[in-house]
């Protein structure tokens, strides 16, 4: 199996070498792109990782000359805005800020779904990619996994657990994991990962997978206990937390959350390539990568061929995982 370090390894080589275009002007054989501001939309509410892409909005203006405003569209499981940009005009001036669990995920799960990643989108660069962490609520006589398994089997359906919706990666990896163990629970889904994790604070959820970077502040506080971690690895701002592989259980090693920038279907090569240039300068070194870093992610240096190669990959790998878990959505 690939690994998650196979899917987000640096392929930036060469790039020390490029020199950046003078503050406000666009780099050639572009045709006059940008004309006019970038939408950047993400389809979802406000807060939460995409946000992050304000990071990188002010050097692409100084770039490209152009502002790149991030407009957040929610609704439909992340379909209004997605379908928004899906229909938008290839002309380089509608980008789609989206994590897999719209582009992937959604239409795994959901029946009828109108978004399709493969028909609709160019993939232009991955932004990063952060695992999932199981946290359980310290009045819990649990600090283990195996514990946590012990003590669920031992009391069937009367542990809960939390999700950000029915169908996101964080219940998709959950209930694999329940399925894997043979625990018996009750799932609880939020509308989204702040309220799950207090949910798990405060005892109304006894267990959850979120985020490293999410329940970071939690986690130091003592509120929520980390028991184990999605990835190959284990994660490297949460070192003394083991991953799901180092305690028996396969399958989780490619299961993380990824955002990424992608075009409509037809957009100019060029302006692909150019975008993807920039995305990738920034996040193999300097401010942008190093406050990724603090906040827990890992910064993506993908080729838009290497990114759609991943995404591809995601869809085969998700599908697995649906199919082995039954989750499924009425739209």
């Amino acid at each position: 199996m690939s690994t998650r370090r196979q899917f987000i390894g640096a392929v930036a080589a060469g790039l020390a070498g490029l020199a950046a275009p003078a503050r406000g002007q666009a780099p050639a054989g572009l045709d006059g792109w940008p004309a006019r501001s970038v939408r950047v939309i993400s389809p979802t509410g406000t807060g939460g990782p995409g946000q992050n892409f304000r990071l990188y909005a002010e050097q692409l203006k100084d770039t490209f000359g152009q502002s790149f405003v991030l407009e957040n569209m929610p609704g439909g499981s992340g379909a209004i805005g997605s379908m928004t940009v899906a229909r938008a005009a290839p002309d380089g001036h509608t980008l789609l800020l989206a994590s897999n669990s719209h582009i992937v995920l959604a239409p795994l799960v959901l029946t009828n779904s109108p978004v399709n990643v493969k028909r609709d989108y160019a993939a232009i660069a991955l932004m990063f990619t952060f695992p999932f962490l199981l946290v359980v609520n310290p009045a819990l006589p649990v600090r283990t996994l195996k514990d946590l398994v012990t003590y669920a089997k031992a009391r069937p359906n009367e542990l809960n657990y939390g999700s950000p919706g029915v169908g996101t990666g964080g219940h998709l990896v959950t209930e694999l994991l329940v399925k894997r163990t043979g625990i018996d629970a009750v799932h609880i889904p939020y509308q989204g990962t702040t309220q799950q994790l207090l949910a798990a604070a405060a005892g109304t959820l006894q267990f959850t997978f979120d985020t490293v970077g999410n329940a970071r502040g939690l986690v130091d506080a003592g509120k929520v206990i980390p028991l184990a971690v999605t990835g190959a690895q284990r994660a490297s701002a949460a070192p003394g937390v083991p991953t799901l592989k180092e305690l028996g259980y396969d399958g989780f090693d490619d299961l993380f959350v990824a955002n990424g920038l992608l075009a409509p279907t037809g957009t100019s090569p060029a302006v692909i390539k150019a975008l993807n240039r920039e995305m990738v300068r920034m996040n193999t070194s300097g401010p942008i990568r190093e406050k990724l870093l603090d906040a827990s992610y890992e910064p993506g240096t993908l080729s838009p061929e290497a990114y759609g190669a991943m995404i591809d990959r995601e869809l085969k790998l998700w599908g697995d995982v649906v199919q082995e878990t039954g989750v499924r959505v009425k739209a």
